[in-house]
């Protein structure tokens, strides 16, 4: 489709406009990702944004989203930083589409010293975000989806605060049954001023490409990400996930493991790499599950884990816990 093509080389040349700012970069925790699965898939997840956490990987996955989801995640980060974010994603409707909601808060301990760089005390420094944001799939096969967000951004550092005000505008393309393309910048918005300095934010420029091949209820998945940032170098990030949920498969696996009573009804294992860590060891690979419970018709309880290595500054762990509602898993058994 011609349109489909325009649209799309018009959003991507726009994108790169926008990434180009003078001064450093603020809004620095803006550059963690969000959720179990895609931290867990190395941060490949432009085109694959298809749950709750779209509203932070792609808006525009809210428009191929068609159930209803909400996460919670938290995260140790190199031992002395913790990360809270609580995401959520409502269906609409097929001619509707879906709204996306989340809310992140980071806090860190540093402590004071005086003049001669003696410790005195330990104070905490704190960043809130709030994420709304609504997508949309349009055309006849729904192959393409648009979708945008805006967030509200305060910091504190001791006693000082500033607030910003972001936005993020994606797009993805579904040209034929197991391919997606993806398309996104993120943190687009005027700079603020924090304490006597400008900071500008994290414009980030997204590519994606994900092919997720379906079979039965169960799916693989590869995703590949292109990533820019106006103050660091290009990273690229490749990710891949199984998820199985095949009621016969998962029956007898759960009695002979769990026992009789236990309602396990699939699980997922993903992997990831991501370059621009330092090369050390097994730095910028990621490692996570989730185990899926089913607690009524079509609803289901995630838990799931991930592990990041950062090399030499260590690593990274993430729990999350999440309900999934999916309607159409109904419809399908009718």
């Amino acid at each position: 489709n011609m349109k489909i093509i325009l649209f799309s080389i018009s959003f991507i040349t726009l994108c790169f406009s926008q990434i180009w700012q003078p001064g450093a970069t603020g809004y620095t925790f803006l550059k963690l990702g969000v959720g179990v699965r895609p931290v867990a898939m190395g941060n490949a997840f432009t085109a694959l944004s298809d749950d709750g956490t779209a509203v932070f990987w792609n808006p525009a996955g809210l428009g191929v989203i068609n159930n209803y989801h909400i996460s919670g995640m938290a995260m140790s980060h190199l031992g002395f930083i913790q990360y809270y974010n609580l995401t959520s994603s409502i269906f609409l409707g097929k001619k509707v589409g879906s709204l996306g909601i989340g809310i992140c808060y980071l806090t860190a301990t540093d402590t004071r010293r005086d003049e001669a760089g003696n410790e005195l005390d330990q104070f905490r420094n704190s960043d809130m975000l709030l994420n709304c944001g609504y997508g949309k799939a349009i055309g006849k096969k729904k192959q393409i989806a648009f979708g945008g967000s805006g967030k509200i951004v305060r910091s504190q550092l001791e006693e000082k605060s500033a607030w910003g005000f972001l936005g993020d505008f994606g797009v993805i393309l579904h040209p034929v049954k197991v391919i997606y393309l993806g398309t996104t910048i993120k943190n687009f918005g005027m700079p603020r001023r924090f304490i006597n300095k400008w900071e500008y934010p994290p414009v980030n420029f997204r590519q994606g490409l994900a092919i997720k091949i379906p079979f039965a209820q169960n799916h693989w998945a590869l995703s590949l990400d292109y990533s820019l940032y106006p103050d660091y170098i290009p990273t690229f990030s490749i990710g891949s996930e199984i998820h199985i949920r095949e009621p016969k498969l998962m029956q007898t696996a759960t009695k002979v493991i769990f026992g009789q009573e236990s309602s396990l009804s699939g699980f997922s294992l993903m992997v990831g790499y991501q370059t621009g860590y330092q090369d050390l060891g097994w730095s910028g690979f990621s490692f996570g599950f989730s185990l899926e419970i089913m607690i009524g018709s079509a609803l289901f309880l995630d838990i799931g884990a991930v592990g990041l290595s950062y090399g030499y500054l260590g690593y990274s762990e993430r729990i999350g816990i999440g309900l999934n509602y999916s309607p159409e898993l109904n419809k399908a058994k009718k």
